[in-house]
């Protein structure tokens, strides 16, 4: 069994994306960014997206504009109702100055967004993605998390592999990469929500997708409990939430990873069986298998009656998708603090 530790670090990743005119901060402008500040579990804590007028000391890359004339949709976005630089960088270090304690830096690729962003925040906020000498005013902890590089290392892949571009799309939250730059940030934080995960795990397990329990720390916990002890062997959600995030339905033979609240994986489990039924329709011998309460059908009736009422709406008629799991492996949980 592999031991995962609850010693969870506070810092609040700062994931963000950029879009230009061109691959050099020292020829070319930064036309648009957005940012998604999260913390080590994945949860989102901000959002900040702005748009940049071009730098009039600088010039568009040509070959970088032919590539925006396939994206025109995009490129509107990128560079309509764009401000001075000047005010940009200083709204984004007073969202920064928002969120107490450290903050670091994350992108994919960092040696292309970081040195945009580094550039812009040293000519016009007197401050640096990246640390070193001088007065300058620090925002940024260490040197910043290049997402390729996380990549490639957790997944165990050869070095020409260390992108972002050939993952399956579960692990950027089914966010399309589409080049308007809040997008991919959100993209990229739920994929670096995806190491944190996974990072404790055998090699082999890693490329497994991530089945989250519960809309609560408190439901989400106790489901994991529930499933660690062999007592829940069935879970359902709602078909319309797999339709409107674009997520496929689980298959017989699949396994997942099972974290609990704070995203530590604590079991592997494998589908056995996958049916969609209306609320309605669903027997006691499911509802028994759920392992919920008094492991009655009135209990688990009641209990998902509310779960989906506050989770988009319940109906008798709702469809359901309804799957039964078998406990693979079970990984213990222990703490590094004193």
């Amino acid at each position: 069994m592999t031991a995962t530790s609850n010693d969870i670090d506070e810092t609040v990743y700062i994931v963000t994306d950029i879009e230009t005119d061109g691959p050099s901060p020292l020829r070319n402008s930064m036309l648009s960014f957005a940012s998604v500040a999260m913390n080590r579990r994945g949860d989102v804590l901000g959002e900040f997206e702005t748009v940049l007028e071009a730098r009039t000391d600088r010039a568009p890359d040509p070959e970088t504009m032919e590539w925006w004339e396939t994206e025109p949709e995009a490129y509107k976005a990128a560079t309509t109702n764009p401000v001075a630089p000047e005010k940009a960088m200083a709204d984004f270090v007073a969202w920064l100055e928002g969120f107490e304690g450290r903050k670091a830096f994350a992108s994919a690729p960092l040696i292309f967004d970081g040195t945009y962003m580094d550039h812009y925040l040293d000519q016009f906020a007197n401050t640096r993605v990246f640390g070193g000498p001088g007065k300058q005013n620090r925002i940024f902890a260490g040197g910043g998390v290049d997402i390729y590089s996380v990549s490639g290392t957790i997944a165990n892949a050869p070095h020409h592999d260390w992108t972002t571009r050939r993952v399956p799309d579960s692990w950027i939250g089914n966010h399309p990469h589409t080049h308007y730059a809040i997008d991919d940030a959100r993209g990229f934080a739920h994929l670096l929500k995806r190491f944190f995960i996974v990072g404790s795990l055998p090699v082999k397990y890693r490329n497994l997708d991530i089945a989250e329990f519960g809309d609560s720390e408190t439901l989400r916990d106790e489901l994991v409990e529930l499933i660690v002890s062999g007592k829940k062997s069935a879970t359902c959600g709602a078909l319309a939430i797999y339709e409107e995030e674009g997520e496929p339905l689980p298959t017989v033979g699949e396994y997942f990873i099972v974290p609990n609240w704070q995203g530590q994986p604590r079991a592997i489990i494998k589908t056995t069986s996958v049916e969609v039924k209306r609320f309605d329709d669903v027997d006691e011998d499911f509802a028994r298998a759920e392992g919920e309460g008094d492991l009655s059908f009135e209990f688990w009736r009641e209990a998902h009656i509310d779960f989906f009422t506050r989770n988009g709406g319940h109906s008798p008629d709702m469809k359901l998708v309804c799957e039964r799991f078998d406990l693979v492996e079970v990984f213990e949980q222990e703490t590094t603090k004193e």
